[in-house]
C-alpha cells in the first residue's frame, strides 16, 4: 500500500509543474512521470519495508512469536503486525482478526492499483489525444478522445473510470482496518502517544519507520497504563493540595513559622529557619536533596 502512496508524490509535481503544447509532449511527460514515480516509489518502499521488517522481527523474537521472518514478506507482514498487536477494538466491539481483514483489503487495493497503472500505460498514446486552442484566451488544452480508441481498447477507458471510483472505496476500507490494527499495536508498544504513530503509519506512508522506532519497547497493558497515569494525575492534583495548602501555608505559616521556626528551630535545629527533617519522608512526598528533590516512586519509570 505504501508503494502507491509514495508514487503519488512525484506524480503530483510532474502533473502540476510540467506543461506540454502537443499531444506527443504530453504523452512523453506522462510516461516519464509514470517511470519516475515507479522508481522513486519503489526505492522508498524498499527502504521502509526493510526497516519495518527489522522492527517486526525484533519484536517477535523478544516476545517469542513464531516465524519472525514473516515481517519481511509483503502482505504477510500486515497479517503479522495484527498477530503481534493481538486483540483490537472497533467501536467498542472486540476484533480478533484485524490483521487478516487489513491484509485482505490491502491485497485487493494493491491489485486494483496495479491494474490502473497497466491501463495508464495502454492509454499513453498521442493518437488518443487532441489539442484544442481557445481562440479567446489563446491557451491550448489536450483532451483525451474516447472516439479515437480502437475497439480493442475502448474497455480500458471505461475500466479506468470505474477503477478509480472503486480504488477510493477500497482505500477507505484499508484505512479503517489499518487504523483498528495499528491502534492496538501502538497501544501495546507506544502507549504514551498511540494516535500519533497511527497517523504516521496509516495516513502517511511511514509505517516501516514507526515500527522500527518502537522495536525495543516492551509490551504494556494500555488500560493499566492509563489507570496508573490517571492515578498519578489525581495524586498530583489532589483537592487537598488546594484548600489545605491555603489555610495551613497561609495563616499557620505565620504563627508557627514565625515563633516556632524562629526561636525553636533556629537555636535547637540550627537550620536557619528550616525544619531539621521532613516529617512525611516515609511517604515519598518530596524526595531528598541528594536526589535533586525528585520523587523516587514514579509509576512511569518503566516507560
Amino acid at each position: 500500500m505504501e508503494f502507491f502512496d509514495w508514487m503519488n508524490v512525484p506524480q503530483f509535481f510532474i502533473e502540476n509543474f510540467l506543461w506540454a503544447n502537443t499531444a506527443e509532449e504530453y504523452i512523453s511527460i506522462q510516461r516519464m512521470g509514470l517511470m519516475i514515480s515507479l522508481i522513486v516509489a519503489g526505492a522508498l518502499y524498499l527502504i521502509g519495508h526493510i526497516f519495518g521488517g527489522i522492527g517486526l522481527y525484533t519484536i517477535a523474537k523478544r516476545e517469542g512469536i513464531k516465524h519472525p521472518w514473516l515481517g519481511f514478506i509483503p502482505f504477510a507482514n500486515t497479517w503479522f503486525t495484527g498477530k503481534i498487536a493481538g486483540e483490537a477494538s472497533f467501536f467498542g466491539q472486540k476484533m480478533k482478526r484485524a490483521g487478516l481483514y487489513a491484509t485482505i483489503a490491502e491485497v485487493l487495493y494493491v491489485g486494483l492499483e496495479i491494474f490502473i497503472v497497466v491501463i495508464s500505460f495502454l492509454l499513453a498514446d498521442p493518437n488518443f489525444y487532441e489539442v484544442t486552442v481557445n481562440e479567446a484566451t489563446g491557451y491550448s488544452t489536450i483532451e483525451f478522445m474516447h472516439e479515437s480508441l480502437p475497439n480493442g481498447l475502448r474497455w480500458a477507458a471505461d475500466a479506468s473510470l470505474y477503477c478509480e471510483i472503486l480504488s477510493y472505496l477500497l482505500w477507505f476500507l484499508v484505512l479503517v482496518f489499518f487504523c483498528v490494527m495499528f491502534t492496538a499495536f501502538y497501544r501495546k508498544y507506544y502507549a504514551r502517544s498511540p494516535l500519533l504513530m497511527v497517523f504516521l503509519s496509516v495516513v502517511l506512508p511511514a509505517r516501516g519507520f514507526t515500527i522500527f522506532a518502537v522495536r525495543n519497547n516492551r509490551a504494556v497493558n494500555y488500560n493499566e497504563y492509563m489507570r496508573r497515569k490517571m492515578d498519578e494525575y489525581a495524586r498530583r492534583n489532589n483537592p487537598y493540595n488546594g484548600p489545605y495548602n491555603g489555610p495551613y501555608n497561609g495563616p499557620y505559616n505565620g504563627p508557627y513559622n514565625g515563633p516556632y521556626n524562629g526561636p525553636q528551630n533556629g537555636p535547637s535545629g540550627g537550620t536557619g529557619g528550616q525544619g531539621g527533617g521532613e516529617p512525611f519522608s516515609d511517604f515519598g512526598g518530596q524526595g531528598d536533596a541528594a536526589d535533586g528533590g525528585k520523587r523516587d516512586d514514579d509509576p512511569f519509570s518503566d516507560f
